[in-house]
């Protein structure tokens, strides 16, 4: 039950925020508290229940400015959310207070550039999909996004968000030059608005909005390409696993997307079934047009077998890349609910080796999905064992043993930002954190040590995650 202190200011604050649409509706409150945390049967166990008070869904702005200040002025707590389509808690208030969804802020901005110079600018609530195609309209399109594009927003993806689609090519978000530039908007009665460029935006991106609200976002472009969805099949994984690799360092093949995943994991694809043989182990990704001939080469070079070759979306009425990243673990999810994962990357002298010890040793337990990408310009695999849950203890074991083989371990157990293995807290994040929130306001809970509330239990924190940030 909120204190007669909260629940007074809570009243001073709806009444002053005019005709800012806002809600205090039940069904509405516990919608726009939630993302995907039930991925993690743990996050789903402590954060099932926790809701704002108040949901804001400013149009504009200068409404997210009015509600921002307001926020400050009394003392409230404010989560900022996108479309909700993470899956570490990141959206979920666990203070309460105000819910600022962003989805309605959404302006494409401008587009402009040339070739590989090319950018695009556009405020934060945009979809990813909506943002993409304006920029395709002019022969480019974003370099990498989530497996979620036709749902999450830009500014949710830069908060919440790692790598994705493209980042076979171009590595991960945080990889210098990814984001060109946020514009930003500080919690205080007198809101600054910043604009973060350079080697700053690390304090913003994968934040989880702990340290500001995100307006604007400015992103890099690459030409546009025809892109096709193709599934190349094996009897042995391993092979699978060798052929991803070849495929990702051919850099004289145009791809977006490499993606082998386990006939374990495969089987539950069910609008697939006709293009994945039974017991096979499938590569999904996408390649341009241009380079379906080289593809097929390489396909007989490994003895695989390509078994689906369509342009982008358009035989199964869903790009293929549904299937993968994420939703891979999504879509296994909706046909076995008992499952849940580890995220872990194989990356260094020999990754390949590192693959098959895992698949050899833990492949019956944990089977793999595989992501090809680069990290500051190295290829490295990253991978996404999903396993039938028996408790906490699975997944300390399992993390332990990983590491114990020499693969670093992300943890998606635990809403900490820093425990999650992707993000780095230092000393000049928590400087720009006191500056930009003085009042430790926005979305708190998630920075372990700094500002936990008490009884949170904060999902899995204790496991080990050397991670991969850098």
């Amino acid at each position: 039950m909120m204190s007669r202190n909260i629940e007074d200011a809570l009243g001073a604050l709806e009444r002053e925020l005019g005709e800012i649409p806002h809600s205090a509706a039940a069904d509405e409150l516990q919608a726009k508290s939630r993302d995907y945390y039930w991925f993690s049967p743990i996050l789903k166990q402590e954060l099932d229940g926790l809701t704002a008070e108040l949901v804001v869904a400013p149009r504009t702005q200068d409404e997210v400015l009015r509600v921002a200040s307001l926020c400050a002025r009394h003392r409230i707590p404010l989560t900022a959310r996108g479309a909700g389509t993470g899956t570490f808690g990141q959206a979920v208030p666990l203070a309460g207070g105000v819910v600022l969804e962003m989805c309605a802020v959404n302006r494409m901005l401008w587009v402009g550039g040339a070739g590989r110079g090319a950018a695009a600018r556009a405020e934060a609530g945009i979809v990813v999909e909506v943002f993409d195609n304006a920029t395709r309209a002019q022969g480019f399109e974003l370099r990498m996004h989530p497996s979620t594009k036709r749902s999450a927003t830009l500014g949710g993806f830069m908060a919440g968000g790692h790598a994705g689609i493209g980042s076979v090519n171009y590595g991960i978000l945080r990889d210098r030059g990814n984001i060109l530039g946020l514009k930003l908007a500080t919690i205080e009665e007198t809101p600054r608005v910043l604009e973060i460029r350079g080697d700053q935006l690390a304090t913003v991106h994968h934040a989880y909005g702990v340290n500001g609200i995100i307006l604007e976002v400015e992103m890099p472009l690459a030409p546009a390409h025809a892109w096709r969805d193709v599934i190349v099949c094996f009897h042995d994984f391993m092979q699978a696993a060798r052929f991803g690799w070849a495929l990702a360092v051919a850099d004289g093949i145009a791809k977006k997307l490499v993606s082998p995943i386990c006939w374990r994991l495969a089987q539950h694809f069910r609008a697939l079934r006709a293009v994945i043989p039974e017991g096979r182990h499938a590569v999904l990704g996408m390649v341009a047009a241009e380079s379906i001939e080289a593809l097929t080469d390489l396909v007989r070079e490994f003895d695989g077998a390509l078994t689906f070759n369509h342009p982008e979306g358009g035989f199964l009425n869903q790009p293929l890349y549904e299937y993968t990243w994420g939703h891979t673990t999504l879509q296994v999810l909706a046909d076995d609910p008992s499952v849940t994962y580890l995220i872990c990357i194989f990356r260094g002298a020999d990754p390949l080796e590192q693959v098959r010890l895992i698949h050899e040793r833990f492949g019956e337990e944990a089977p793999l999905h595989l992501e090809l990408k680069r990290i500051n310009g190295q290829m490295a695999i990253e991978g996404i064992p999903l396993l039938r849950y028996s408790g906490p203890q699975q997944i300390d074991r399992l993390a332990q043993a990983f590491e114990e083989l020499g693969v670093r371990i992300a943890n998606p157990h635990t809403y900490f930002l820093q425990n999650g293995g992707m993000h780095k807290i230092d000393d000049a994040q928590i400087a720009f954190k006191r500056a930009s929130d003085p009042f430790s306001l926005m979305n708190p809970g998630k920075i372990a040590g700094f500002d936990e509330i008490d009884g949170a239990p904060g999902g899995a924190g204790h496991i080990k995650a050397s991670g991969w940030a850098y």
